[in-house]
């Protein structure tokens, strides 16, 4: 009675644990023996600007299917499917007459080809998955930012891979009951397990400010024929991504995945993925911190023969010839070399490094994509005052660019660091799932610095090289950049990076922005005149726009551009200097050989002139 007693709850035991424990595995393993399942795509969320505009969708397309035991005529099957989809025949054919169990013909295809196939006669055993495909109503837009999916619907760049887990779908199946074979059964009743849509986002991106970036790019692209343009703007009190363009790019409705080198390079953002001598941008955070440690002040005047000597090397200005006697502003407007060395000496290495890692530019600036990169720079141990020189003019040091907008939206906000974002918000129907807000971090300078650097930036655009920054009835701040590029060492003759960081309004700025064209073509490679204008022509759009009113209406005369070519050096920078126009020059000679813009062509005191010495 004892063995039978415990056989019996043995059994019992044994019956509650399959009922109750294994019960769900058991039902599944069940269900996937007598059943065949066709896997239904989730439908992935969309992706809108900050004010709805929408920037990505999905449509359906269908994965074709067939399970040769249920393909009455495979000749005739194979025949359709090769006739609608394009696929081989013979090879289908061949598949269809081995032992397989399911064949996956094509995927991707249209809501015609599949009705095409199903109105075929002799058709038979084939099934129909609809899948979610991605949709870019703009095409070559936002590229790099917005990324693209795989095959499958998965992200795999930009915004679609970093915030993939928010976008993507959840799965569903539609469900068959077959014999053991495989085949249909008469009596089948097809299940429809529901899948789910992911959820939407919406991004810091104004599309109507990243519609000016990119016509920025394309013309400076079509106009230069450089190697890239970029174009980046943000909220210099917010650290919000309001507009982010790259040239060359690609249409993200035909992703060129049968070019792989082609694909990865215009697929990485250049702004946050690599690294740059900045030139002269950089002038601005070396001023900042010249400013701020009480080392020089605006009062300073220094006389600039073309050079510093500084460890027994001779460091050129841009301007070989010199800029002579100049006071501080002026050498900030001037982009003197001379001045930023006498800077950054007077810092000393201990400070101004402790200035670099107070700016961020040793670390990633926490921007929400993917291949962030950060800043290079000599170990701190091993500068010498010939490397701390170069630096303060923007050389032997390399930062991103994201990492170098932040670290001068910092500098005329006020003095707080912002962390770049590019999500705005996610949403899952009415409900907001999630929701981002600014990152200020620590205090970089003092906010009386900030006003200064406000007010010295400006004069660089009113009276300076970055004249053609400007914009009539507006105030605007900002610092051309000229950097020589560097091949195996040693510079590399004819190739620049031109730049132009530009901000507005300059009492009060709320937009800072970069423009960088690199490697210029034709001869022009000064920031003044390659990048400057666009940043021109982004604020202007951004100020009609967002309605914002002329602080000065007075419009700007014009008059006939005087002929130089034939003056002497002295001659030149005297007519130029009667007409208030700023110039820059090339060349190394005593004779004006080429003037732009060229004589009796209208120009105003925005413009600057480029001679060329010979």
């Amino acid at each position: 009675m004892a063995l039978v007693t415990f056989l019996f709850v043995a059994i019992i035991s044994k019956l509650v644990y399959i009922q109750l424990v294994n019960g769900k595995e058991l039902q599944l393993k069940a269900l996937d023996q007598w059943t065949r399942d066709i896997p239904v795509v989730g439908e992935r969320g969309n992706i809108y600007d900050r004010n709805g505009v929408l920037l990505a969708d999905t449509y359906t397309t269908y994965t074709v299917y067939v399970r040769p035991v249920s393909v009455k005529d495979k000749y005739g099957t194979s025949e359709a499917l090769a006739r609608v989809l394009g696929v081989n025949r013979e090879k289908l054919y061949t598949k269809m007459m081995s032992k397989v169990s399911e064949i996956t013909v094509a995927k991707k295809v249209l809501k015609y080809q599949m009705l095409d196939i199903i109105n075929s006669p002799n058709v038979s055993g084939v099934y129909f998955s609809p899948n979610i495909a991605r949709n870019y109503p703009y095409g070559d837009f936002m590229t790099q930012l917005l990324g693209f999916t795989n095959i499958d619907g998965a992200g795999q760049a930009g915004v679609e891979a970093y915030y993939d887990k928010y976008l993507k779908g959840k799965n569903g199946y539609i469900l068959t009951e077959t014999d053991l074979v495989g085949r249909e059964l008469e009596e089948n009743v097809t299940r429809y397990i529901q899948g789910g849509k992911g959820c939407d986002i919406y991004l810091t991106i104004d599309y109507n400010i990243q519609c000016f970036a990119e016509n920025a790019v394309s013309s400076a692209f079509s106009k230069y024929s450089p190697k890239s343009a970029n174009c980046i703007v943000i909220n210099a009190k917010t650290g919000e991504v309001l507009a982010m363009a790259q040239r060359p790019s690609f249409d993200l409705n035909a992703v060129p995945r049968d070019n792989i080198a082609e694909l990865f390079a215009n697929s990485k953002s250049f702004l946050v993925s690599n690294v740059y001598e900045s030139g002269s941008t950089f002038k601005i955070l070396t001023t900042a911190m010249g400013l701020d440690y009480g080392v020089i002040d605006r009062d300073y005047r220094f006389f600039c023969p073309g050079y510093r000597i500084i460890d027994g090397q001779r460091i050129k200005c841009w301007k070989t010839i010199g800029h002579g006697s100049e006071v501080f502003d002026e050498g900030v407007q001037n982009s003197c070399n001379c001045l930023f060395m006498d800077i950054a000496g007077r810092v000393g290495i201990k400070k101004f490094y402790e200035g670099i890692r107070k700016f961020g530019l040793t670390v990633k600036t926490g921007i929400d994509m993917s291949g962030e990169a950060s800043g290079l720079i000599i170990p701190e141990k091993d500068v010498k005052p010939v490397d701390l020189a170069r630096m303060g003019f923007g050389q032997a040091i390399a930062v991103t660019p994201i990492e170098l907008l932040v670290a001068c939206a910092a500098v005329i906000n006020g003095g707080k660091m912002v962390t770049p974002y590019i999500l705005d918000r996610v949403e899952d129907g009415n409900k907001t799932v999630y929701r981002n807000y600014p990152n200020y971090k620590d205090s970089v300078i003092k906010p009386t610095t900030s006003k200064e650097m406000r007010e010295i930036l400006e004069t660089v655009v009113t009276k300076g090289s970055g004249r053609q920054a400007s914009v009539n009835g507006y105030r605007i701040g900002g610092k051309t950049g000229t950097a020589q590029k560097y091949e195996n060492g040693v510079i590399a003759r004819g190739k620049y990076m031109s730049s132009f960081i530009g901000f507005a309004p300059a009492d009060d700025p709320e937009y800072i922005a970069l423009m960088m064209v690199d490697e210029p073509a034709g001869g022009l490679y000064y920031g003044s005149i390659v990048a400057a204008p666009y940043i021109s022509e982004v604020f202007k759009n951004i100020f009609a726009y967002k309605g914002i009113s002329p602080q000065n209406k007075e419009p700007k005369e014009h008059f006939l551009m005087p002929n130089l070519v034939g003056m002497n050096v002295t001659q030149a920078k005297y007519t130029l200097y009667n007409k208030n126009l700023y110039y820059e020059i090339a060349g190394e000679g005593d004779k004006v050989i080429k003037q732009i813009p060229i004589a009796g062509s209208f120009v105003n005191t925005d413009n600057i002139v480029l001679i060329e010495l010979g």
